[in-house]
């Protein structure tokens, strides 16, 4: 009868093989086991934010920065409906469009803080121009030209736009112009804001031009398209130091700065009479 040779060498290597695999399974239980522990532990944590009423947002932890025209009651009514709950379950962005929509609110910030705090900060728009905006009558626009609440006596000094807009029915809360239009009156804004020598009675866009008028002279500075604003107002201030008279006296009617690098003086007394200043 034949005798079977088992290699010893073969019987442990099948030996090895075993013992690798049971450890492999003990691993694998041990990290199952912690997953699972792992997803009870954020199981009771995400209970505990939703149902603890120590996490209850209520009146008495929300914490409101308000502004005139937006006032603090109007805030709390707006969110009352919905208190209290978990400070993981509120409805910020539901609260931000709601308040966002307000015509007179610029921005809104909404941030939590645990356990159970809520902070709103409100900010309103801020009157630069007034203007008859012919349906919704004589209103304050702001930087934007957002047009968000009637024009009252304390707004008499504010510069006015004079606008020829596409928008035949413009309401609150809605740009009464276009972007390059919006950023070529801020640059003309920002710019008066550095001068404050130099007041402008109205501002104006037409035909997608913009200029302004100097309140003191009645100098009307035409300025062209929005397109290299800045140069061109730097010019003007150039031109002020040589002709000072250009805030005083009544002699001019216009300056040409539809290029910047050559102003020109429109003088009352002949309109077709025009100096170049060098």
């Amino acid at each position: 009868m034949a005798k079977v040779a088992v290699r010893h060498d073969r019987v442990t290597s099948n030996h090895s093989a075993a013992r690798l695999r049971s450890k492999k399974r003990t691993r694998d239980s041990s990290k199952a086991v912690v997953a699972g522990l792992f997803l009870l532990l954020v199981g009771q944590v995400a209970a505990a934010l939703y149902m603890s009423p120590m996490f209850a947002v209520t009146s008495s932890t929300v914490s409101v920065k308000a502004s005139p025209l937006c006032t603090e009651s109007e805030i709390r009514s707006l969110i009352q409906s919905d208190l209290p709950r978990s400070v993981m379950r509120l409805p910020i962005a539901r609260w931000s469009d709601a308040l966002g929509n307000l015509p007179v609110v610029k921005s809104v910030t909404i941030t939590t803080g645990f356990p159970n705090r809520l902070n709103i900060v409100v900010k309103d728009r801020q009157p630069q121009l007034v203007s008859d905006l012919g349906g919704i009558g004589r209103c304050a626009l702001d930087s934007e030209l957002v047009p968000f609440r009637l024009a009252g006596d304390g707004d008499n000094k504010l510069p006015n736009l004079q606008l020829q807009s596409d928008i035949t029915n413009p309401g609150f809360g809605i740009s009464v112009a276009d972007k390059v239009q919006v950023a070529g009156i801020q640059t003309i804004l920002k710019w008066l804001g550095e001068h404050p020598d130099v007041t402008a009675s109205s501002l104006n866009i037409q035909n997608k031009h913009v200029s302004f008028v100097i309140q003191s002279s009645n100098v009307n500075v035409l300025l062209g398209t929005p397109r290299r604003l800045r140069e061109k107002l730097d010019s003007l201030e150039i031109l002020i130091e040589k002709r000072p008279d250009l805030l005083t006296s009544h002699k001019y009617s216009a300056v040409n700065l539809f290029s910047d690098e050559y102003p020109a003086l429109v003088t009352r007394s002949n309109p077709v009479d025009k100096s170049a200043v060098p």
